[in-house]
């Protein structure tokens, strides 16, 4: 569904370029394949050397702690800078790269 609908909300409703929003989805799903990827080997080691109760307190940690960067991705004002929407100007690159990052922490927290 994140995938779906995200790339029209952030472009719709919250005033990012078509393009800006499609790096972050692809930026997302990044994080997301990284997430499966460590997630799983996490609860391998968790579940081989402290029982099954761990890998299920892992990934219920992990998915809580997930909504914090997303709540902050879907809340984030792109309007901040000179007036553009925060991703084409020169001085919102760190503002991007901020978002970014916290994009890449949603999706292997998801």
């Amino acid at each position: 569904v994140v995938n779906t609908y995200l790339n029209d909300y952030l472009s719709t409703n919250r005033g990012m370029t078509v393009e800006g929003a499609t790096l972050i989805i692809l930026i997302f799903g990044v994080g997301n394949g990284a997430g499966v990827t460590f997630g799983g080997i996490g609860s391998t080691y968790l579940y081989s050397n402290y029982g099954p109760r761990y890998p299920s307190l892992f990934s219920g940690c992990a998915a809580i702690l997930g909504c914090f960067p997303m709540w902050f991705m879907l809340n984030y004002n792109f309007n901040s800078g000179n007036g553009n929407n925060g991703i084409d100007n020169g001085e919102a690159s760190g503002s991007l790269l901020i978002f970014i990052l916290i994009s890449l922490l949603a999706g292997v927290l998801s």
